[in-house]
């Protein structure tokens, strides 16, 4: 079966939806995603499925050992709890950070709408970017080039965390958006302590389903 790609740009449509796929499931975790069986399906030029491929490698949705053909990453408890270790570290001291100021941005406020208005439909990838946009939003808040570097390498990776519990229905995007309020009140009311705490709730709430739906 070969799929149409409709865009002025192909390699852009190409990453867009080997993305879409993989957080759907429908490129399952270990299947291995090569130059030739890409290049194949799209009706591609290698080279084009290749850069498609290394794009998807940089954003943590496929990894590549050495000599081996790219793959999904497999999600086993230990990478789920250092993702969501990770994360927690830098997310949870940034809220607590603007709820110091009251600073909420335009493009955070933006995002959070966005998300809601997102969580009505049945999505999955657009809901995950939905997601990850809302908690860049706040990260980049802080104006720290660094600081939103570091933490971009951990959610783009996190996404296949964030798509699994989509897939497994493991919690409702409207308790999601729900969760995502409570952030925001809480950096509004400059509540210091409160930001911090229902940021790791947040992060805790999910990754506790996640590894009970790993081990179940």
């Amino acid at each position: 079966m070969s799929i149409q790609l409709v865009t002025q740009s192909v390699g852009d449509a190409l990453v867009t939806s080997l993305r879409e796929r993989i957080l759907a499931d429908e490129i399952t975790a270990g299947t291995a995603v090569t130059e030739a069986s890409v290049a194949t399906e799209y009706k591609v030029a290698r080279q084009t499925a290749k850069a498609a491929i290394e794009r998807l490698v940089g954003e943590g949705l496929l990894e590549r050992t050495a000599h081996r053909s790219a793959r999904v990453p497999m999600l086993d408890e230990a990478r789920v709890r250092d993702l969501y270790f990770a994360r927690g570290v830098i997310e949870v001291r940034a809220y607590e950070l603007l709820a110091g100021r009251r600073l909420l941005t335009p493009e955070a406020l933006t995002a959070h709408e966005a998300f809601r208005e997102c969580s009505t439909n049945s999505d999955v990838a657009a809901l995950v970017q939905a997601d990850v946009a809302f908690h860049r939003a706040l990260i980049d808040s802080l104006e720290s080039d660094r600081l939103s570097r570091a933490h971009s390498v951990i959610i783009n990776e996190i996404r296949l965390c964030l798509a699994q519990v989509q897939n497994a229905h493991l919690l409702a995007p409207a308790e999601i958006a729900e969760e995502h309020q409570t952030i925001i009140t809480a950096i509004r009311d400059g509540d210091v302590p409160g930001a911090g705490q229902v940021g790791l709730e947040h992060l805790e709430h999910a990754e506790r389903n996640l590894l009970a739906h790993l081990r179940g």
